[in-house]
């Protein structure tokens, strides 16, 4: 395997196999799609796929890490200019319409949603961690004064508390209406920051 980093840009032939694995992925989910499949959608041989790429989850890792980023890549922009509890009212708000707009969470969310938690046993909790680092930065551009402890602790409870209404949307809030969400946020999550 390759030593870059997912972090690093895609080059044009690993793009377009990131493009043919989020395809395949939307269309067949996670567990019915083959790297075959994904080498022949993305115009490359098997090896090629799998010298960048050595497992299928390997590859779904990195194709997630790489929405995360660009997710939040929005939610700081979003937050950008705005004091801290109006960052996390408006992220969290915004958050939740992205995330139904996603085809790829859709599908996780609808027919595997186990590989959500899959994911973060398999990999220590790394995407759990990434997402909540990228939360607590954009909070303290906001303004944030409290301890790096409780920023991260405050942050990694709005991660969780995201993925558990993803994935059981069924309670008290209505994820699927934008003003629900807010006024929840408001009423709870602003809290959490100071």
């Amino acid at each position: 395997m390759t030593t870059r980093s997912s972090a690093e840009p895609a080059t044009a032939p690993e793009q377009r196999m990131l493009d043919a694995a989020r395809t395949e992925f939307e269309q067949y989910g996670i567990r019915r799609t083959n790297m075959d499949d994904i080498a022949r959608r993305a115009g490359v041989s098997r090896s090629t796929l799998y010298r960048r790429f050595p497992t299928k989850d390997a590859l779904f890792e990195h194709l997630v890490l790489a929405e995360t980023r660009s997710l939040f890549g929005h939610l700081d922009s979003v937050a950008a200019g705005k004091d801290p509890q109006t960052a996390v009212i408006e992220c969290f708000t915004r958050g939740f319409q992205i995330l139904s707009t996603i085809p790829l969470v859709r599908r996780i969310v609808d027919s595997e949603p186990e590989l959500l938690f899959g994911l973060n046993n398999s990999t220590n909790g790394l995407p759990i961690r990434r997402a909540s680092d990228m939360v607590a930065g954009s909070l303290r551009r906001s303004g944030v004064t409290m301890s790096e402890e409780d920023l991260q602790a405050v942050s990694e409870i709005l991660i969780r508390l995201t993925q558990s209404l993803l994935l059981n949307p069924d309670g008290q809030l209505d994820t699927s209406d934008p003003a629900a969400v807010r006024r929840y946020a408001e009423r709870y999550l602003a809290r959490l920051i100071w």
